[in-house]
């Protein structure tokens, strides 16, 4: 049975999330903003004057998600409660997505306690948007692997809490770190593989607890 879908209910300012709940920012709610989103999510967030797009309703429909309306959308979304919660309740030190099919291999080599590994996202700008909900919602930082890593940067270069800086190589890593007050790393799909990644994930690391 579907469950009823509410546009009048309202959250209170700060309420954090329930788990089981995506909370979107987005002024236009589209099909794309929540593709491949809704998996364990039980309630979806927006914010009062979004428009959410009739496609995007159906497929909250086929999820049995509830859509809940609020003035002040708390940033934290479903994997980053699950991230806490495996950590004792505070979220890992990065956060870690890309479009490459090896990503879940990266999961199998980095320690659950420094990096929570998104599942493989269908294009660059949802591995950018997943780094960018666990960040505001706890993270330290991120590292996201995608097809067009300039073109990202220059996307995550908008978001006024993401500090993006392409890595081309290994070689440029530890530059990259001591010049840059970075908190998310880019690499190329093209030009980094599993071990060179999960290497650049916990140099990312080691170099974030020496900072703190």
């Amino acid at each position: 049975m579907l469950a009823t879908l509410t546009s009048g209910a309202t959250i209170g300012a700060g309420e954090v999330p329930q788990p089981g709940t995506l909370s979107l920012l987005d002024r236009v709610v589209s099909l794309q903003s929540l593709k491949n989103r809704l998996l364990g999510i039980q309630r979806l967030e927006i914010e009062s004057s979004a428009v959410l797009t009739p496609a995007a309703r159906d497929y909250c429909k086929e999820f049995n998600v509830a859509i809940v309306r609020s003035s002040s959308v708390a940033r934290t979304n479903t994997a980053v409660v699950e991230s806490s919660l495996a950590t004792g309740g505070r979220p890992q030190r990065l956060i870690v997505a890309g479009v490459t099919k090896w990503i879940p291999s990266m999961e199998k080599q980095l320690c659950f306690k420094q990096a929570k590994v998104c599942e493989i996202a269908t294009d660059d700008t949802t591995a950018l948007r997943a780094i960018a909900d666990g960040i505001r919602s706890g993270h330290q930082a991120g590292v996201v692997i995608v097809n067009a890593p300039h073109a990202t940067c220059w996307q995550a270069a908008r978001d006024d809490s993401l500090r993006p800086a392409v890595v081309s190589s290994w070689s440029e890593l530890n530059d990259v770190l001591q010049e840059v007050p970075v908190n998310v790393l880019i690499l190329s799909a093209k030009t980094w593989n599993v071990p060179s990644a999960c290497n650049a994930a916990r140099r990312f690391f080691q170099h974030l607890q020496n900072q703190s």
